[in-house]
């Protein structure tokens, strides 16, 4: 017991829970499929301890949360009600369990470093699959260099179901009045229009690498919670993890295209593999929210740059047996709709005949 506490897993201390989780099988992939296992990390409170290397835990649960210092997500969503913070109770063995990183603060952090080191921060909590707080990181990262718009900053706007580029030309009475790169056509548009503020500095290609990642995370949270009984509100929670991981990988697209202008060939390259990673995490989350037709076009746009790519391939291959999965179940259900009516349709005849007897009879 004493060295757990050494190692910062006493009773009401805050640590970090690794389980792994075994997915429901794919639509259509059949009943001896192999299922996907999903390793995940969640925070969570000690509550008991005993001699036998057993602890008791209190989980938190998976919804990311802004870290100190930043008022909202830009792209995760916000859960309210009462589909939010389940919490979990277990019993885990201590070395599934471990404290957490130096640079968490378990009352909350602030944000006072760059986009770099918050970056930083959500690479190793993704790479330890905590997808929660890698999250609440990679929203820091992206909130100190896209949440504050003026006069000539450029835009990632929502238009038409799309992302696009605009140039701020005024800004009144909370509105503002836009250029948009694509035509050079002017329009004002409203602060719920604009999805982020675009770094124009961003030699490395941080933010849409943030993105990228950021909507990884969603992907696996949305994994979770499919994963876990279907309870009231669950349904929704995975939904607006997949909606966003769409609107985190149109973003990165969007911004990657923008570089890709002025680029040099080097650069070009590596933000062309940028756009096709994000095409394929988008297809994933258009698949998972039956949008087959926009799963299967971001698919087919990576294999136009590479034929031999297999994550769109296999991406393709799911969509064609979600699809032929769920045309079998449509043609079982017309049929049975068949029968029933056949059925209700004797029942009905014999009564008409038993009552014309019943009146021959009088």
């Amino acid at each position: 017991m004493s060295k757990n506490k050494d190692k910062g897993l006493g009773v009401g201390s805050t640590v970090r829970l690794t389980s792994k989780i075994r997915l429901p099988p794919k639509v259509g992939a059949g009943t001896r499929a192999v299922r996907e296992v999903l390793t995940i990390a969640r925070r969570s409170v000690v509550a008991t301890e005993d001699e036998r290397g057993c602890i008791s835990l209190v989980q938190e649960d998976i919804i990311p949360t802004p870290l100190a210092g930043t008022s909202h997500f830009l792209i995760a969503p916000t859960i309210n009600g009462s589909s939010a913070q389940e919490v979990d109770e277990c019993e885990a063995d201590v070395s599934n369990v471990s404290p957490l990183l130096e640079f968490e603060e378990v009352e909350g952090a602030s944000i006072e470093g760059d986009i770099a080191l918050y970056k930083g921060y959500g690479d190793q909590l993704f790479r330890i699959n905590d997808y929660t707080w890698a999250i609440s990181y990679y929203e820091a990262a992206l909130y100190s260099v896209s949440s504050a718009f003026d006069v000539g900053s450029v835009l990632v706007v929502r238009r038409s179901g799309h992302s696009v580029i605009a140039e701020v030309d005024c800004l009144e009475n909370g509105t503002f009045d836009v250029t948009f790169q694509s035509g050079n056509e002017e329009a004002n548009i409203s602060r719920k229009e604009i999805i982020m503020a675009l770094w124009t500095l961003d030699v490395s290609f941080l933010q849409p690498k943030i993105l990228l990642n950021l909507s990884r995370c969603l992907l696996k949270l949305a994994d979770f919670d499919s994963s876990r009984s279907n309870s009231l509100g669950k349904s929704s929670r995975q939904d607006k993890f997949r909606q966003s991981a769409v609107l985190g990988c149109s973003a990165a697209i969007t911004i990657c295209e923008y570089h890709s202008i002025e680029a040099s060939i080097e650069s070009r390259s590596e933000l062309d593999s940028l756009i096709d990673k994000a095409r394929i995490v988008r297809s994933r989350a258009f698949m998972q929210l039956k949008k087959y037709p926009n799963a299967t076009a971001d698919a087919k746009k990576v294999l136009v740059r590479n034929a031999t790519n297999r994550d769109a391939q296999g991406i393709l291959n799911e969509i064609k047996a979600a699809q032929a999965y769920s045309k079998s179940i449509d043609k079982k259900l017309s049929k049975e709709v068949c029968r029933w009516v056949q059925s209700a349709t004797r029942r009905v005849q014999s009564g008409v005949k038993h009552c014309a007897e019943q009146n021959n009879c009088l």
